[in-house]
């Protein structure tokens, strides 16, 4: 009983343990990241440093560090995010130094000057949106964002909404709104068909079954079979024209019409018999095609209810709509 109970008093001072030694062997690996990143940036290989102090606070996440983060991105050419790193120094890093903190200050000063604010406003929460392919999360944003001057693409998304797309042009020093025209009203009454009132389906129908313009008169795919229908009986039909020939040209020459009556020879018939073949494999195709053409006649042009995410499907292909 004693040495069950010192087991378990060894094994809980084990595991209290583990947590501060992990965290100074994660604090060294990060101190040595941190001086192979100082030692890049020195050298002016900026890529190198951001990747070694990124590195550096994955494996021991110090505020202080996102001074480091900062001042890469900034030479980099990247001033969002340099001051994004700047302000997160700022705010948390309270036990920096002085100087640090006046730098990074300043640094921010500079940026901001560069910069324009975009205030994105949708009246639609729990809409995404991104900017340039960054996501900057759902609706309602916290705040304004920034961006560097220059035309930006705006992308809001919603499930059920159609996708906005919107194209400001950022100037430095000034602040945007932005209003992402999706709200309530812009979704649809139900995502899903099944849900649909008898009327509202019978409404879709008919504008699915509204006729294309073109040549085909909303039946593309009807004249496609029935003119292959046309072409593989002609083509039967000269492929019986001279089975037809070839066969009284034998019944002249070996049959029971020829004066010596010598007999057709084997390659004779075979040739005949292949070209009767083909014949009938013609005529058989042609006349798949004619009923496939006669049962697009009925079904191409009348609307044609599929899943939910297809939208809806007319005739015999789906036209996707979101």
């Amino acid at each position: 009983m004693t040495l069950t109970t010192t087991s378990i008093v060894l094994f809980v001072w084990l595991a209290q343990s583990a947590t501060p030694a992990r965290e100074t062997e994660n604090k060294a690996k990060a101190k040595v990241l941190v001086a192979e990143g100082s030692v890049l940036y020195k050298r002016g290989d900026y890529v190198g440093a951001l990747e070694s102090f990124e590195a550096a606070y994955a494996a021991f996440p110090s505020p202080k560090l996102w001074f480091n983060i900062g001042q890469a991105n900034r030479d980099l050419g990247r001033p969002v995010e340099a001051l994004s790193a700047f302000e997160k120094f700022v705010g948390l890093a309270s036990e920096a130094s002085p100087s640090a903190l006046e730098d990074a200050q300043a640094s921010m000063a500079a940026l901001r000057k560069k910069l324009g604010q975009l205030r994105i406003e949708c009246a639609l929460a729990g809409t995404e949106v991104s900017l340039d392919g960054r996501s900057l999360g759902q609706t309602p944003l916290p705040g304004a964002v920034w961006a560097t001057p220059g035309r930006h693409q705006l992308t809001a998304t919603h499930s059920g909404a159609p996708i906005v797309v919107e194209n400001p042009e950022v100037k430095a020093g000034t602040l945007q709104t932005i209003v992402v025209p999706m709200s309530q009203a812009t979704l649809p009454a139900s995502a899903a068909p099944s849900q649909l009132g008898a009327a509202a389906v019978k409404a879709q129908a008919r504008e699915a079954s509204q006729v294309e313009p073109g040549w085909w008169l909303g039946r593309k795919w009807t004249w496609v079979a029935a003119g292959s229908a046309v072409v593989l009986a002609g083509s039967a039909a000269v492929v019986g024209g001279l089975a037809q020939s070839r066969f009284n040209d034998l019944k002249k020459s070996c049959g029971s019409a020829s004066p010596d009556r010598a007999g057709c020879t084997e390659s004779d018939i075979n040739s005949l018999q292949t070209r009767m073949t083909t014949a009938n494999v013609l005529w058989g195709l042609a006349g798949a095609a004619a009923v496939t053409a006669g049962v697009l006649f009925f079904v191409e042009d009348h609307a044609v209810a599929v899943a939910p995410m297809l939208g809806e499907s007319k005739g015999m292909f789906a036209t996707v709509e979101f």
